[in-house]
């Protein structure tokens, strides 16, 4: 039988808010936490100390033993979406009565009610999934979103697909967990984390997911996307962030930080692509060398086959004719690497000033609003400028 997993932004408020409702989700009947403070499942996260966001702050409340949201491998589960458990088929638990009103997410109120201006723009929301069977023994870095669905919160009824190859619970049971945060313009700035007990059914893989890591913002250079398995985003929180985009440039549940649509199936590639993603960069580096168009370089993947990106330099970035310029030859500090098997051409010139958002070795360059300021958020700003010798970042 399919299962349901209902994810509810609360209509009682002038913002719409997400959670999940479901037996099997810690925080079911939650309304007031100790001090007070709202603490519904529904309430935004934003600006909280870890041990208050962590888990919703709900795993003082868990779901009766044998509650489990059911995930069959390589199959879809339903899920419902409403602002408020009285829009949902759990109506008779909550308050006010049954107000369901067919696929409507919100019966009677605009889309603003929950976070968007429309279908485009939208973006996306995830389950992700840790392999321990103990609340209290997840960490942040345990997390691997496993699907999305990029039309995250529009419908009421809404599907996610599982991967055929998640491979079954140890003892029977995960810790499993509804993700979303909505775009720039659509509301107040926060996430959203709902935990839930779950199990993996028809399992036919033993092959564990492995670590996963932070997702990289690639919205034109996909050999920029993290490979394999993605954390979710931890964000705009006083710690325990693991990505640090400014209030104005939310992370999103889409392609533009590597989460394709439903199932995501690319969970194993950084170990079993390993070599394929090496000779891939290889190939594209052959194809740098033969082009006499563009100079413009990104360091792509690392020799030792990692999957995180290696950034020794970033090359020439205002389309040099020379291709073996880099910043740091432009900067007199040339370390005289003659490497060029882990370069591959883009535009960097486009990658860099497209967006709101770029990653240059590592650092994310963030746009916050008004007339062309920009936030600095880790070493350097995306702006530069060029004296008589050298560019300099600033």
């Amino acid at each position: 039988m399919l299962s349901l997993l209902f994810v509810i932004p609360w209509l009682a408020t002038a913002s719409g808010h997400s959670a999940i409702w479901h037996p099997s989700m810690y925080g079911f009947n939650v309304s007031k936490a100790p001090d007070g403070r709202d603490n519904r499942p529904v309430a935004p996260l934003r600006d909280m100390d870890f041990n208050t966001w962590w888990m919703h702050g709900h795993m003082d409340f868990p779901p009766n033993k044998g509650d489990l949201f059911q995930l069959p491998a390589g199959q879809t589960v339903t899920t419902e979406i409403a602002c408020t458990k009285a829009a949902t088929s759990y109506w008779e638990s909550g308050e006010g009565g049954d107000a369901r009103d067919g696929n409507s997410v919100c019966p009677e109120s605009p889309m603003a009610t929950f976070h968007t201006n429309g279908i485009s723009g939208l973006g996306g929301c995830g389950l992700a999934i840790a392999y321990k069977d103990d609340v209290r023994a997840v960490k942040p870095e345990d997390f691997a979103v496993f699907s999305v669905n990029h039309l995250c919160v529009w419908n009421r009824f809404t599907e996610f697909e599982v991967p055929a190859k998640l491979p079954e619970c140890p003892g029977g049971k995960c810790i499993c967990s509804f993700f979303w945060i909505h775009r720039e313009d659509s509301g107040g700035e926060e996430m959203y984390m709902n935990p839930f007990d779950c199990a993996v059914t028809n399992a036919t893989s033993a092959v564990a997911i492995p670590p996963p890591q932070v997702p990289r913002y690639c919205p034109v250079d996909k050999a920029n996307c993290t490979v394999g398995a993605k954390q979710p985003f931890y964000w705009l929180q006083k710690e325990g962030n693991n990505i640090f985009n400014d209030s104005f440039d939310p992370p999103t549940y889409t392609d533009d930080y590597g989460f394709k649509q439903g199932a995501q199936n690319d969970l194993w590639d950084s170990l079993a692509g390993t070599t394929s993603i090496t000779s891939s960069a290889s190939t594209t580096t052959s194809q740098a060398a033969s082009s006499t168009t563009s100079g413009s370089r990104v360091a792509a993947v690392s020799s030792n086959g990692s999957s995180e990106p290696n950034f020794p330099d970033v090359v020439d970035l205002v389309g040099s004719s020379d291709p073996n310029n880099t910043i740091s030859s432009l900067n007199g500090t040339e370390n005289n690497s003659s490497d060029t098997s882990k370069v591959h051409p883009t535009s960097p010139v486009q990658h860099l000033l497209a967006g709101s958002s770029r990653k240059i070795r590592g650092c994310n360059a963030r746009q916050t609003s008004g007339q062309g300021k920009q936030k600095r958020n880790y070493v350097m700003r995306k702006r530069m400028t060029k004296d008589q010798s050298r560019w300099n970042w600033w």
